[in-house]
């Protein structure tokens, strides 16, 4: 049986979405089923790592980097983190 999803998107990827589906031919519904079929064949695994904080922008800041967190930042302190380690061992 088939169930039902609702989510809530904003106007502006509504719109964007919907044209995409209708580039590839399809409906907004089985649009997003393709992405979350093709998401699962892929599965965390094959899909690498990823580091994944947009949504901490800005909430903490990173004083090594001289400035609120980013993506880069924090992979660039990581980076300098690790070095200094493998300086000490």
């Amino acid at each position: 049986m088939t169930k039902v999803l609702t989510v809530r998107v904003p106007p502006e990827l509504l719109t964007r979405m919907e044209a995409r589906a209708v580039s590839l031919g399809l409906d907004r519904a089985k649009y997003v089923r393709s992405l979350i079929e093709e998401d699962l064949v892929v599965g965390p695994d094959e899909g690498g790592r990823k580091f994944a904080s947009e949504d901490l922008v800005g909430i903490y800041s990173a004083p090594e980097s001289g400035g609120s967190a980013t993506n880069a930042r924090v992979r660039d302190v990581m980076r300098q983190r690790q070095q200094e380690q493998r300086g000490k061992g």
